[in-house]
């Protein structure tokens, strides 16, 4: 596991400009294993989406608020490092099968939320789809060697 470093230490001026320094972009794929290192690194919320609408429809703040009643296995979304340490529970060979076929999240929107007197920036990412899997094709995107 990577030192944790300050999200204030990474160079440029706004969210979107200090994730492009990180490699995180809007539009672009990335690993769900670089975006939960990341998040860890830098302590900033790395969140996945299963409902495409609703992950270009509606922002992360404003979907924590609509189900804060529900549990975070029961959202259509979830934070990544979660996603990754419940699928290695249920799974043990979970971690080597995202290193064989990486997880690629398409990247929908970067921004911060505010939390009490916090500012917590976030990535937000559509998980793929079964039927957008292929096997055979050679992996896009952002990886961690």
């Amino acid at each position: 596991m990577k030192k944790k470093q300050s999200w204030n230490d990474i160079a440029g001026d706004s969210v979107a400009e200090k994730m492009k320094t990180l490699g995180i972009t809007v539009g672009k794929k990335i690993d769900v294993r670089k975006l939960g290192e990341i998040a860890d690194t830098f302590g900033i919320e790395a969140v996945l989406y299963f409902e495409k609408e609703l992950a270009k429809t509606s922002t992360y703040e404003a979907d924590l608020k609509d189900f804060a009643g529900d549990d975070e296995f029961n959202r259509p979304f979830i934070l990544a490092n979660s996603f990754i340490k419940f699928g290695s529970k249920e799974d043990p060979t979970f971690p080597s099968r995202l290193i064989e076929f990486p997880m690629m999240i398409s990247i929908t929107e970067v921004s911060e939320r505010h939390d009490g007197s916090r500012v917590i920036p976030y990535i937000k990412g559509l998980m793929p789809f079964l039927d957008e899997f292929d096997v055979d094709a050679e992996p896009e995107g952002t990886f961690i060697k």
